[in-house]
């Protein structure tokens, strides 16, 4: 199986569409396309965050064979219904401690923003407020 291949396999496998993949990755729609049918190659950098997503060795990826109990990990770990608080400590875990609290800086500016957003809107059932 050839990179292109297995990228094939990986994204249709987890039901994601050329577009969603090229915006997982971060590259044009027309990469992913030109990766699925080795017209070119993703860079290894690209290929680092594939292999991470996936949970698949980049070894894997590289190699022209297949192994199947691999393939089989990868599209169970990468499922579109994914807890989504799961991918993000996934990743927020890999990250480099000054990324990190950025990405909390990040975090605490949307979320007082959606508290002034919340305090501002009036709940027209009192079951919602009682909630909020």
């Amino acid at each position: 199986m050839s990179i292109g291949e297995k990228l094939r396999y990986l994204r249709i496998k987890t039901k994601r569409t050329l577009k969603e993949q090229s915006e997982i990755f971060g590259v044009s729609l027309n990469s992913v396309y030109r990766w699925e049918h080795d017209l070119t190659a993703p860079k290894k950098s690209t290929l680092r965050r594939i292999s991470e997503y996936y949970e698949v060795p980049l070894e894997w990826l590289l190699r022209e064979d297949a192994d199947e109990d691999i393939i089989e990990r990868a599209t169970q770990a990468a499922r579109p219904d994914d807890n989504i608080e799961q991918q993000f400590l996934k990743m927020f875990r890999k990250l480099s401690d000054n990324k990190k609290y950025q990405i909390l800086g990040y975090m605490e500016r949307v979320y007082v923003e959606d508290m002034d957003h919340r305090d501002n809107v009036k709940p027209i059932n009192p079951l919602v407020e009682a909630v909020l």
